[in-house]
């Protein structure tokens, strides 16, 4: 019995003893965890209000991926008050400024530490062809939101519509298509229609959509009346390609355009309101 005694208070000391280091331990870790958060959060105040760590101009600022948009009017879209601490620069925002205020498809934006700074690559949209502005009420008044197409823009491939003075130095990359009767209710039609023209070996140079029933082409050929824009476009468009020898079989002066509203049976209107058949 005196042996059984002696072990047990044996025991429940040395459990008392680790019970002991244990709190030790866990009041050294919490301490530990305790003073990290206050030196990080007193590190993040010193790094937040260091002049090391503000941006003071756009020469702290890194741009790529523009070419027809000078870095100027990149600066401008950011909109960044300089000084400007680099934590209080938040880069989504940065990004989707970019995107909704300037002709930019897509925008990273990077802080940057060593040194203090930013990173900002863009993707610009294209412009393939001149919006040109539809001085129509009648027409105009058709859509709920005409006000962008009132004034001469541009477009790009997928139908996005940018103020003509979007880009400052367009020069001969200047779009050769234009397009007459833009409105944002076609827009949704665009990229099939520009691919289609891209494949078409017959040149065109502009497209009069001011009426919706009757879609008109400009081309080397004359006009295309198209009628109302269809299912049977890139049909209409092969039927035209057909006809681009039509040049060496008559006068193309005599014609007053190229009924292509039934693909399968084009006519020609000659000026003297008499109709042919096609070649």
């Amino acid at each position: 019995m005196p042996d059984i005694a002696k072990t047990s208070k044996e025991n429940l000391t040395s459990r008392r003893g680790q019970l002991k280091q244990r709190r030790q331990k866990l009041f050294w870790q919490r301490l530990w965890r305790h003073t990290a958060m206050v030196g990080i959060t007193v590190g993040c105040v010193s790094l937040a209000t260091s002049n090391r760590w503000q941006i003071q101009s756009t020469e702290q600022i890194t741009l790529s991926g523009n070419q027809l948009l000078p870095a100027e009017e990149v600066h401008k879209l950011l909109a960044i008050e300089y000084p400007q601490s680099l934590l209080k620069i938040h880069p989504l925002d940065l990004e989707n400024t970019l995107i909704a205020k300037g002709p930019i498809a897509d925008a990273i934006v990077r802080r940057r530490l060593l040194p203090p700074g930013l990173n900002v690559r863009i993707q610009e949209r294209t412009p393939v062809a001149i919006a040109l502005p539809n001085t129509d009420t009648a027409i105009t008044t058709l859509d709920s939101d005409p006000q962008s197409f009132s004034q001469m823009g541009l477009l790009d491939a997928n139908g996005y519509w940018m103020p003509y003075n979007s880009f400052t130095r367009l020069g001969s990359q200047e779009p050769k298509l234009q397009v007459q009767g833009m409105r944002p209710a076609y827009q949704k039609d665009w990229p099939d229609i520009y691919q289609a023209l891209q494949k078409n070996p017959v040149a065109i140079d502009k497209l009069d959509w001011r009426d919706p029933t009757n879609l008109i082409l400009y081309t080397e050929l004359g006009k295309v009346h198209i009628g109302p824009y269809g299912q049977n476009f890139s049909k209409q468009l092969i039927a035209l390609d057909r006809m681009r020898n039509l040049n060496a079989q008559m006068d193309i002066e005599e014609i007053a355009f190229i009924d292509l509203r039934n693909p399968d049976d084009p006519t020609l209107e000659i000026l003297q309101a008499t109709k042919t058949s096609a070649p």
